[in-house]
């Protein structure tokens, strides 16, 4: 089983892409919705956070624990390594090793992920970065039409192309939920990059295609009626294999998943 962490939905782009490129394994996916957003919490709450969700995946007996989250693999990629004492994989190196040749790497992402310069250390060519936080809170939002998220991403995306950026990166997993739009107004002069996928890449030339039924458990700690209902909008590929619970607080803070995803 393959635990995977976001903040919120955007994760979800993460899993679908794992889903798609993986075969039919089990999944776990955790979210953290009760604190969304991550991109402008303070950094210290974000790694204390993210190493409890990682424990919790340990404890769940998952093979291999996904940060399907920028701002978490920017911030706190060594405490949920030292918290789940199993491999651990972001979404931010797998675009430095997989971006191919590009002049100029524009990257729209948390105020977080933008402060910390992670990807320009992932790249290491010319990288400029542009905070959108509105564009993100309408991805986790929902419900947003194609004239809203045009005008959320006008500007970052105008900034990114007057820097002469042949190449956005949508350093955010929320932003995938958006392609189509975001494609439409950057596809004539850059080429958009999901780290999302370049992970899923990756983990399919490093493990075995799953051949199991594939059991798909997310569990939020926010409403979970209103996250199945964003899955089964959204994703409807993996609605009919999903199922969602809530996250609880134990007696001295850590976190267990409801029995009611047990089946």
């Amino acid at each position: 089983m393959i635990a995977l962490f976001d903040s919120g939905i955007g994760g979800l782009t993460v899993l679908a892409a794992l889903w798609r490129r993986l075969g039919r394994r089990d999944y776990l996916y955790l979210s953290d919705q009760e604190h969304f957003p991550y991109g402008d919490r303070p950094v210290e709450d974000v790694r204390r956070d993210v190493a409890a969700f990682a424990a919790l995946a340990r404890r769940e007996s998952a093979e291999a624990f996904v940060l399907a989250c920028n701002t978490a693999s920017a911030l706190a990629l060594d405490a949920a390594r030292e918290a789940f004492g199993g491999p651990v994989h972001g979404v931010i190196a797998p675009v430095g090793r997989g971006i191919g040749a590009v002049a100029k790497v524009g990257v729209l992402a948390t105020t977080n992920t933008c402060r910390t310069h992670a990807y320009r250390g992932a790249i290491g060519s010319t990288v400029v970065e542009v905070a959108c936080p509105e564009l993100i809170a309408l991805a986790e939002a929902g419900g947003a039409s194609g004239d809203d998220i045009a005008r959320e991403a006008s500007g970052p995306l105008a900034e990114l192309r007057a820097a002469g950026c042949d190449a956005v990166v949508l350093g955010c997993t929320h932003l995938p939920h958006f392609t189509e739009v975001l494609s439409r107004l950057a596809g004539s002069w850059a080429r958009l990059l999901d780290p999302g996928e370049l992970l899923a890449e990756e983990l399919a030339r490093e493990m075995p295609r799953g051949n199991e039924a594939g059991d798909v458990t997310c569990a939020t700690t926010g409403d979970p009626e209103l996250f199945r209902r964003r899955i089964a909008s959204e994703l409807p590929q993996l609605a009919l294999a999903a199922r969602t619970c809530a996250l609880r607080h134990g007696d001295h803070g850590s976190l267990f998943v409801d029995e009611a995803c047990r089946g």
